[in-house]
């Protein structure tokens, strides 16, 4: 195909490719999704907790007054205030009619929905009114006690609840099935303590990680507030806290980084590009072909994985660096030699499709490092690399058919290749006692133990958060106890032995409270002894004695003193999940790949005892979110150095395949590998915390150098010093799109930025020391 007809295919058809990428990608800003492994049971638990669930749909929402607020006693316009409970009332009565909120209620209160559902439990009141039915049963059909329990019932058709106690007692005038409404009225009278009327809970409709619609209901929510407050002369204040909140946050954070890090990447390079070669025209066809190298990367993405993270177009856009390094090497040995930018392309291909080889191993090893998020990314890589490759040689020769190409003399390089070359002997004995040194230093290296240190900067959110959770029960979802079966009859037997060990730690002062399952979700083997247990009180003197509680009561014999055998049926737990009691267990009833997985959330406690209280039971554990990913921390490290290990092995077979001679092999891996070597001493002697991310970052750099040693020992064009030069401009583009990435305020962003601007730095700085100038 002729020059003329290469460039207009490309002019044509980079448009159509745009298209087509911004038609096909969905983009994901969850930071979990791109860090959190999921290939094991943990993983995959940890991964759905952050990511799904109600409570990860739940706003926790605080009404206070203002600072400057009327006192209590005082009177506006001759009306006295409005208290915190009126004003959230209709705050509520709002946010109820949004078509974003599935339900919001008062946190001291329990939704009409869960109450109703606990009317539902009355037919079932024999077979689930004990988790220890044998130990509780003489309490229970004592008839000295009688008397007193017909007392409470009269007083609780009496309340308030009066119709609610009605409804349930013509079927269980014991009121048995209560248990579990007394539990849950204990957890809402202890809120109404903390909340003081000003609490709400807010449930969304949209999933969490839906930044765009919880963007849209924290905007409807504060606008509501807004207009409320102004009626109420801003006399209040309105606090946030929940899974959501952090959600958009962090999205609004990641989104800047984005563009930051895009523009200013691609500035640095075009600047570095002006700067080398003084040719406007030239900039914008190389431009170009890094703009439809960065575009193959994202349709490939977003062709092989459902959502393509924000973060992977993050760092593919430090690619914008990597994808000029081929075109500048074509440019240089152009513009140096004035032979035609189609010559050179050819000249120099061998060594740059190695060069891209090794590129794409270092990146394609990520895709082995268990990150979801570096997966995409070793996609992106390869679609990218490629692209910029295939365009190179068969495109940008047409592109710059008429472009005047003037290589910069960068200062300094001929010197230092002269300098290594006059003093290797010193030099090299300075290096080799430099790499002894490197290497009593590493077991020095500080390993980071704490993944929180990985993510976005959020403290002053958090201290929002731990202002709003203040208001709220202590219970902790974080850190629970976790209970794995094959089948739900199994599960629960496990649930009511792991309740009832938690009810002995709790009276030893090990925890403070604990949320279980029982009553709301009861084994058949429970309900089958509370049942025995049951029929063999329901005596009839015990019937004679509560009818005469009742008549001393003045209560209706007749209607309320027949106790009546336990039903039939059991309680099932697909019925219970298919009612309104699956809200009321939101959260514990936890999405597995396989059987059944149950939680019990846990309150202050302290883990070492509680782990040890629940020693001997099967399929029952301790779980700390905050620990797994600790956990995760230190797998991800190990995986991280052998993929490091592995992609230089790799490196070193594609270079030997080229080169068929071992030693070639090593002067070209010699000089990025000590570069590595180096920065792992620096930072363990400066106490630097090292994490995975500085492992790949490094991983990334060797890939990157490699390709030095690769141009320099090749010396194709035949002329080391525009090698060399060629080496440099390509090295000044690397870091340029690279130190963008220092500029984000996601740590992994500035860690991946030093550590690839480190390695390439010494990478190509030791390459004319370690690699003895080629002769021209």
């Amino acid at each position: 195909m002729s020059f003329v007809w290469r460039k207009r295919w490309f002019v044509l058809l980079f448009p159509l490719l745009l298209a087509i990428t911004f038609w096909q990608i969905k983009v994901e800003t969850d930071l979990n999704a791109f860090f959190t492994a999921t290939d094991d049971e943990d993983s995959r638990l940890l991964a759905g907790l952050l990511k799904s669930g109600e409570l990860s749909r739940r706003y926790l929402l605080v009404v206070e007054k203002s600072d400057h607020a009327p006192a209590a006693d005082s009177t506006v316009g001759g009306e006295a205030p409005m208290s915190v409970a009126t004003f959230t009332a209709s705050l509520l009565s709002q946010l109820a009619k949004l078509d974003d909120v599935e339900q919001v209620w008062p946190a001291d209160q329990p939704p009409r929905d869960w109450v109703d559902a606990v009317a539902t439990y009355a037919p079932y009141h024999a077979r689930l009114f004990s988790l220890n039915p044998e130990q509780d049963a003489p309490e229970l059909f004592d008839p000295s006690q009688l008397p007193a329990k017909a007392a409470g019932l009269k007083q609780a058709l009496l309340s308030p609840q009066g119709s609610f106690v009605k409804t349930i007692a013509k079927q269980d005038p014991l009121l048995l099935s209560l248990n579990g409404f007394k539990a849950l009225q204990g957890q809402f009278q202890q809120q109404a303590k903390r909340s003081q009327g000003g609490a709400l809970i807010l449930q969304s409709r949209p999933a969490a990680l839906d930044s765009a619609a919880q963007t849209r209901l924290q905007g409807a929510i504060q606008a509501n507030f807004v207009a409320l407050n102004a009626a109420a002369g801003e006399g209040f204040k309105l606090s946030m806290a929940g899974v959501p909140v952090f959600s958009v946050a962090a999205q609004s954070e990641i989104s800047q980084d984005v563009t930051l890090v895009s523009v200013v990447s691609s500035l640095a390079v075009a600047l570095v590009f002006l700067f080398l070669f003084h040719s406007f025209s030239a900039l914008h066809w190389v431009m170009m072909v890094q703009g439809a190298s960065f575009v193959i990367g994202t349709l490939a993405t977003a062709l092989v994985f459902p959502q393509v993270h924000s973060l992977t177009l993050a760092l593919g856009a430090s690619l914008i660096g990597i994808s000029s390094d081929y075109p500048i090497h074509v440019m240089v040995h152009c513009a140096k030699h004035r032979n035609t930018p189609l010559s050179a392309a050819k000249l120099l291909w061998p060594s740059l499709l190695m060069g891209g080889l090794t590129t794409v191993i270092g990146y394609g090893a990520l895709g082995f490092t268990g990150f979801p998020g570096f997966e995409q990314i070793a996609v992106f890589a390869l679609a990218s690399v490629v692209g910029s490759l295939s365009l190179t040689r068969w495109v940008l020769p047409a592109l710059l058919v008429n472009s005047s190409l003037h290589a910069a003399h960068l200062p300094g390089i001929g010197a230092w290749v002269d300098f290594c070359g006059r003093h290797r002997k010193i030099l090299l004995g300075l290096f080799a006692a430099s790499v002894v040194m490197a290497v009593l230093c590493l077991p020095q290296i500080r390993w980071m133990s704490d993944m929180q240190q990985l993510a976005v900067n959020m403290d002053s959110l958090k201290q929002q958060d731990a202002a709003v959770r203040a208001h709220f029960s202590s219970i902790e979802p974080g850190r629970f106890v976790l209970i794995q079966a094959d089948d739900w009859e199994t599960a629960l037997q496990r649930s009511e032995a792991a309740e009832r060990r938690l009810q002995s730690l709790k009276q030893a002062g090990v925890i403070s409270e604990y949320h279980g399952l029982f009553p709301w979700l009861v084994s058949a083997q429970l309900q089958t002894e509370n049942s025995q247990v049951y029929q063999r009180g329901l005596t009839p003197e015990f019937q004679q004695a509560w009818q005469a509680g009742l008549a001393q009561a003045g209560l209706s014999v007749e209607k309320l003193g027949t106790l009546a055998p336990a039903s039939p049926d059991a309680l099932q737990a697909d019925w219970v999940m298919d009612s309104p009691v699956r809200h009321i267990l939101s959260g514990q009833i936890v999405s597995g790949q396989s059987g059944v997985m149950l939680s019990l959330w846990l309150g202050e406690h302290d883990p070492a005892k509680l782990t040890a209280g629940l020693a001997g039971l099967e399929g029952t554990r301790y779980f700390s979110q905050k620990d797994q990913l600790d956990q995760l921390a230190g797998k991800y490290r190990d995986r991280s150095l052998m993929m490091l290990g592995i992609g230089i092995v790799v490196m070193a077979w594609f270079i030997w395949l080229q080169q068929r001679d071992l030693h070639k092999v090593c002067l070209t891996l010699l000089p990025s590998l000590a570069g590595v070597l180096f920065i792992f001493a620096t930072w363990a002697l400066l106490g630097e915390e090292v994490s995975f991310l500085h492992v790949i970052g490094l991983l990334l750099s060797v890939s990157l150098c490699v390709d030095y040693g690769i141009f320099f020992i090749d010396n194709r064009g035949q002329d080391a010093d525009v090698t060399y030069h060629a080496i440099a401009s390509s090295t000044l583009t690397t870091i340029a799109s690279f130190g963008a990435m220092g500029l984000g305020k996601t740590p992994t962003l500035p860690i991946l930025a030093l550590s690839v601007s480190l390695g390439v730095s010494l990478g190509f700085l030791l390459c004319p020391l370690l690699i003895q100038k080629p002769k021209n």
